[in-house]
């Protein structure tokens, strides 16, 4: 048993749970930075809502103490942006961990009037991540670390390093086991969730209800009795069905849904959100693996699925959209390109033709210098309007709807005079390799073994 904790605390785990629950803490900390921006001097500043006395300031730490001045307060606040975007990215994980930490402690001591039980969560397990490894992945420190490299595995301080990011994941989880197993047991002991009336008296509070609440507890009050006593069934068993791995999956899913119904129902976003990403942690990273890959050959078969489907489709419906292109063939990238864009043709709205060997060019009449300086494309149905460089472009994008997106920035681009230019010398910077036209003085012919 002994041999089992050892070999247990001794090997990377949870490195991929920790690395989202980075960037989802550090979204929900700039959320907050930004959406009480124009508020940030009444809730936070000492002229603001949050007065305390001079005893009270004595015995709390906060950036914001060091100076009572407004441009001082605009300086500390403007800063704590900047760390949470480091921080979100992943950039020196150690030290931008602990600044994030002092800069959101800083707001957190002077949020008592505005602060939820999230926050409380929060800043404990925020300590508790300061041991922890949360860069290993989705992060710059990851890919600086893929080019550079890696210290020794072999090395004490490596080993150690592992064996105090698994202590800190694990508390975390108690801490998280702690919150739901007391939470449920104080809702197991109250009158109005004994007897099933709970979420009707929270309905009845406008501060802490939304309307949707109480449509549902007026129009389904069974509902309403079922999701009381289920609320409190999930919590009380939810640090054991953790340990059990067949379970585990189940209880995490009915306690998202349960705080998504908080959010929703009660308004509480930031409690509902912070809650939801602590569990999180919950999988190891063998589990976000296979998860990762469930989703990959999912997504593949529903892929391949809607494209056999949209193209039978595509031949009958969307025959008159249909365009030519013509692209170079000599060309590696607009090779890669073309596959591509057949790829997310769902609707079989393009032709791909390469000019170099397309008897097409002369049946059209086309400019085989012209073709070489900018790609064309036309209708099929109407050969004389031609499209060339960024018009041929905008008329691909126009007809594959993963690329809606970049039609307006085209449009723009077009107007200010510049998307001609940006294509022209993308094109002329492209390399061109004469596939089956090489002769024996040719560069890239390949030398003769005799």
């Amino acid at each position: 048993m002994l041999l089992n904790y050892r070999n247990f605390f001794m090997n990377e785990r949870f490195l991929i749970g920790t690395s989202i629950l980075r960037i989802c803490i550090g979204l929900i900390l700039l959320f907050n930075y930004f959406i009480h921006y124009k508020q940030r001097y009444f809730f936070w500043h000492e002229s603001g809502i949050n007065i305390y006395s001079a005893g009270y300031k004595s015995l709390t730490w906060s950036l914001y103490n060091l100076n009572s001045s407004a441009l001082f307060f605009d300086f500390i606040y403007h800063l704590g942006i900047v760390v949470t975007i480091f921080y979100l990215i992943g950039y020196k994980g150690r030290l931008f961990s602990i600044l994030t930490y002092l800069f959101f402690y800083s707001l957190y001591v002077r949020s008592f009037h505005i602060s939820d039980g999230g926050d409380n969560l929060l800043i404990v397990n925020m300590f508790f991540l300061l041991f922890a490894n949360n860069t290993a992945y989705f992060s710059f420190d990851s890919k600086l670390n893929s080019l550079h490299g890696k210290g020794s595995k072999q090395s004490l301080i490596y080993k150690l390093s592992i064996i105090i990011h698994n202590f800190a994941v694990l508390f975390c989880i108690i801490q998280l086991c702690i919150v739901y197993f007391f939470s449920g047991m104080y809702q197991l002991m109250g009158e109005m969730w004994q007897n099933g009336t709970a979420l009707y008296y929270i309905s009845q509070v406008r501060e802490f209800s939304r309307p949707i609440l109480d449509y549902m507890v007026n129009h389904y009050v069974g509902l309403t009795i079922l999701f009381t006593y289920l609320s409190i069934i999930v919590k009380i068993s939810f640090p054991f069905a953790v340990i059990n791995k067949s379970l585990k999956p189940f209880v995490v899913i009915a306690m998202i849904l349960f705080h998504a119904g908080i959010g929703i129902g009660m308004g509480l976003l930031t409690f509902s959100l912070i809650m939801i990403v602590m569990e999180l942690l919950l999988f190891t990273d063998r589990e976000y693996k296979k998860l990762y890959h469930f989703i990959k050959i999912s997504f593949r078969k529903i892929s391949i699925t809607i494209r056999r489907k949209t193209r039978k489709l595509g031949y009958v419906s969307f025959q008159h959209k249909q365009i030519l292109v013509f692209y170079d063939g000599w060309c590696p990238v607009c090779t890669n390109i073309k596959d591509n864009l057949y790829k997310l043709d769902y609707f079989r709205m393009l032709r791909l033709v390469s000019f170099r060997n397309s008897s097409l060019v002369q049946a059209y009449k086309l400019d085989v210098n012209e073709l070489e300086r900018r790609m064309h494309s036309f209708s099929m149905n109407d050969s004389s309007k031609i499209q060339r460089g960024i018009d041929s472009i905008a008329q691909i994008c126009t007809r594959i709807p993963y690329l809606w997106w970049a039609v307006p920035f085209i449009i723009i681009f077009k107007k200010m005079g510049i998307g001609g230019y940006l294509y022209d010398y993308i094109a002329s910077k492209r390399k061109v390799i004469p596939v089956g036209n090489c002769d024996d003085l040719c560069e890239l012919q390949p030398k003769r073994v005799h």
